[in-house]
């Protein structure tokens, strides 16, 4: 059975990686900026379970959570889960 999940911790790079994507595609959409923030962050904290979501193709050791056009990268340490980074998967980014 799955461990439980104790808390979600965003690390900086993946803070970063958010407020670096919003910047650049929602500046001058500030509105939208605070809606696609607020999904993201959302979809983090529904993680319960370390295996819930799928691994990532490209990086195996990594789960992921796809969220509108963008990825967010995790992994499990000691009941934790730590948001490793935001990445936009449109190809024009």
């Amino acid at each position: 059975m799955p461990s439980k999940i104790i808390q979600i911790v965003w690390t900086r790079q993946a803070r970063e990686s958010l407020t670096s994507i919003l910047d650049y595609r929602y500046k001058d959409l500030p509105a939208a900026r605070k809606i696609v923030r607020k999904d993201i962050i959302q979809a983090s904290k529904k993680i319960v379970f370390t295996d819930q979501y799928q691994q990532d193709e490209i990086f195996p050791n990594y789960r992921r959570i796809i969220v509108r056009d963008y990825k967010l990268l995790y992994k499990e340490r000691k009941g934790s889960v730590y948001i490793l980074n935001v990445v936009c998967t449109k190809a024009h980014y």
